[in-house]
């Protein structure tokens, strides 16, 4: 009787297989708008950003309410690189 348990389960999760893929998907995703910024990111935390959040190498920098997000990519690892370095966007 244990045995036939897991074939009893994988037979309930293939029958509803179809009705699960048939759930209406939600509202699309609005698009987010990342305008680019020349600026490194030492920079902007010299002109008066300051980091309200940091995950890996991803900091969010605010000034009068608006938000700038960097991704800074250290000197060396697998590219050689000489110098640490920043790309920022701005999003509002």
């Amino acid at each position: 009787m244990r045995r036939s348990l897991p074939l009893t389960l994988a037979l309930i999760v293939f029958a509803a297989g179809p009705a699960l893929a048939q759930v209406p998907a939600g509202p699309p995703r609005p698009a987010t708008t990342w305008i680019t910024i020349e600026e490194p990111m030492s920079t902007l935390l010299n002109g008066g950003h300051r980091i309200v959040s940091a995950s890996g190498p991803s900091f969010t920098l605010e000034r009068g309410g608006k938000y700038v997000v960097c991704e800074v990519r250290p000197a060396g690892g697998m590219r050689g690189a000489a110098e640490t370095t920043s790309t920022c966007h701005r999003v509002n």
